[in-house]
């Protein structure tokens, strides 16, 4: 039971409204009003009451004011029993704030995140240094635009990350309407292999058909600043089967410290992009690329990049290049294997060289949120 040596602010305030608004005592109720098997008695000896002031948002103190059967505000007193805790007034869904120059959508927020995320999958290959693991990186997606000149009708090109059983977080140059996007596949490593390993129940990549009524593209792209608010959302058209081929990633906070999330380690970028032998990969592979401050980065950008991009790579020429756009750069905790997508790939200058710039997802995350669906 929460014992209250004094009334918190917010009660105080809540009684002083309830009591003086209007002149009047309409909202709160008299001992004599408590209905059928309810009593009179201090809010901190009613257990269901008394919790709610461990939440204090305004539909809660709304539902406390609404049982109130006194305004004593050193013991404040409320009508309880068995079924307490007012029905009268509907609660209201909490969704993250929406950044002002962003409409607000209706969305399903918060809720419609995974409670399982970042988690790599078990199956493994060879690593050589450069391909990846098989399974080592499940919210990995790859992105095939028609092309009818090619083999397979499809041009490999851009990549995403899964963020949850529906919905593909990618660059919105990516998805621009000129843009043929046909087809986007998980649970996919080798473009050559279906499926990717040995065992008996090696899960098959999964195939998804894309139109242009699936993108959401973020409203200020490329307004503020050139490649600006470069990021997108992909609603697939059935939801993913998650298996240990098939993950969604983890979003960061909107207040996630970069620096203290890194401690100095790399981050990795993954995709099928252009290699240093000139052509796109038939496999999935990664690197580790460094972070680099965003006051190192502007003047190599003309200073046309604002806070919420980022900087990674430029040494040793481990970068990310030409295909591997609208694809995460994500690393896990330090303390243990979940990881987190930090940015998307966005745009750079020779591969190889000088730092690539990322979309920084935590500047983002409430336009997810509120963009996300049932």
């Amino acid at each position: 039971m929460t014992n209250f040596k004094t009334p918190p602010i917010t009660l105080l305030l809540l009684l002083s409204v309830s009591a003086y608004a209007s002149g009047s005592l309409r909202t709160v109720r008299q001992a004599s009003s408590c209905g059928a098997g309810l009593s009179c008695i201090p809010l901190a000896s009613c257990p269901a009451l008394a919790d709610l002031m461990k939440n204090p948002t305004r539909e809660n103190l709304i539902r406390i004011r609404e049982a109130l059967c006194n305004t004593n505000r050193r013991n404040p007193r409320v009508c309880c029993g068995s079924a307490t805790i007012p029905t009268e007034t509907p609660v209201t869904p909490v969704t993250p704030p929406v950044t002002p120059t962003v409409p607000s959508n209706p969305g399903g927020g918060e809720v419609l995140l995974p409670s399982v995320c970042g988690r790599r999958g078990t199956l493994k290959r060879i690593f050589n240094g450069v391909e990846a693991p098989v399974g080592a990186f499940p919210w990995m997606a790859i992105f095939g635009y028609k092309a009818p000149n090619l083999p397979e009708g499809l041009d490999w090109g851009c990549g995403g990350a899964l963020i949850n059983d529906q919905y593909i977080l990618t660059a919105a140059h990516c998805v621009v309407p000129s843009l043929p996007l046909d087809e986007i596949r998980l649970g996919e490593h080798n473009l050559d292999a279906n499926p990717d390993c040995s065992e008996a129940d090696c899960p098959s990549h999964q195939v998804f058909k894309i139109t242009r009524s699936q993108v959401i593209s973020h409203p200020n792209y490329d307004t503020r600043t050139p490649h600006s608010d470069d990021i997108a959302l992909i609603r697939l058209d059935r939801k993913a089967t998650l298996n240990r081929l098939v993950q969604p990633i983890c979003l960061p906070d909107v207040q996630f410290d970069l620096g203290s999330f890194l401690n100095g380690r790399n981050a990795t970028v993954a995709g099928w992009g252009n290699t240093e032998g000139g052509s796109k990969s038939r496999v999935l592979k990664s690197v580790g690329v460094p972070f680099v401050s965003l006051d190192t980065c502007q003047p190599l950008y003309q200073s046309l990049l604002n806070s919420d991009q980022l900087c990674f790579g430029g040494e040793g020429g481990r970068d990310s290049c030409s295909g591997d756009s609208g694809g995460p750069i994500f690393q896990a905790s330090t303390t243990g294997t979940v990881s987190t997508v930090i940015g998307v790939v966005s745009f750079g200058k020779a591969c190889g060289g000088d730092p690539a710039v990322y979309t920084k997802v935590s500047s983002y995350r409430s336009w997810i949120v509120q963009n996300l669906r049932p």
